[in-house]
């Protein structure tokens, strides 16, 4: 049987939350060593499934998209990073445990673009890197997994391309911030195909993308398997994803922001509309 069934970036997070918060490596990593959620918007979701509550995920960034510009939320408008050890919940800073990392220890790391060839793209404001500059080398030396939840809505043509452009030091001009780009080539990806296929046994390809309305940045997913599982998949997304409310945006004030943007320290007074 085949099946058919469209995703707003909203329902995609809470599906590949609740698909994450299952996998097997995951539960390991939260009850017998140290589970790293770090900061990202879909990474706020599995935090929820993981915890059982509801968080403030619009505060769970660093780095984000919103209102049409690159930008960063401020540090005191950040939620607290969450890290398991041990079936415990520390509210530290990731960095605060890097040197305690053994096997079988994950990072849960957000990216901004993916790619055809699972090249996962993770854009940089901090001249040091971010998450990326603190983590991924020190993961690989150690040979420390490393997923990456990413939902589809976020597919690009090359994401090797498009590291090849800019840095902060690298744009000459910018509508919002200014980053560079690291192109993972050897990360695991997770996406709302790898959810569907982890929850319910089905196979499931990336049919189309967009809309309007309320649909921009859909994702649509055509779904195959025996009958049941099918069923089952649907029955599931429409009773427990369809209806995800869009995240509220949550914006620091431009004038007291630190990171490289052609808004930096302007009042509201100075931004354009459809930034304010």
């Amino acid at each position: 049987m085949e099946a058919l069934f469209t995703l707003t970036p909203a329902e995609s997070k809470r599906l590949i939350g609740k698909g994450v918060a299952t996998l097997p490596e995951i539960q390991n990593a939260r009850q017998n060593g140290y589970l790293l959620v770090g900061r990202g918007s879909t990474n706020a979701y599995i935090l929820e499934e993981l915890l059982g509550k509801k968080i403030k995920k619009e505060g769970y960034v660093a780095g984000q998209v919103i209102r049409g510009a690159l930008c960063a939320l401020g540090p005191e408008e950040r939620t607290k990073p969450v890290t398991f050890h041990k079936g415990e919940v520390l509210e530290v800073e990731p960095g605060a445990v890097l040197d305690k990392l053994g096997p079988g220890d994950i990072l849960l790391k957000g990216g901004n673009a993916l790619d055809g060839d699972g090249n996962v793209g993770v854009c940089m404001a901090s001249p040091a890197g971010g998450t990326m500059g603190q983590f991924y080398m020190a993961m690989k030396a150690r040979g420390l997994a490393i997923i990456f939840p990413i939902g589809l809505e976020k597919m690009i043509s090359s994401v090797e391309a498009a590291a090849q452009f800019g840095g902060t030091l690298g744009f000459g001009k910018t509508i919002g911030a200014s980053v560079g780009m690291a192109c993972v080539a050897d990360g695991r990806v997770f996406t709302e195909l790898d959810a569907v296929e982890t929850l319910f046994g089905v196979y499931a390809v990336h049919f189309a993308s967009g809309g309007w309305g309320g649909a921009e940045g859909c994702v649509t997913l055509a779904v195959e398997g025996p009958d049941a599982k099918v069923n089952k998949c649907l029955k599931f997304i429409e009773q427990k994803i369809k209806g995800e409310p869009p995240l509220p945006a949550l914006k620091s004030p431009c004038k007291t922001c630190g990171i490289v943007c052609n808004f930096k320290g302007k009042d509201p007074r100075q931004l354009p509309a459809w930034l304010k």
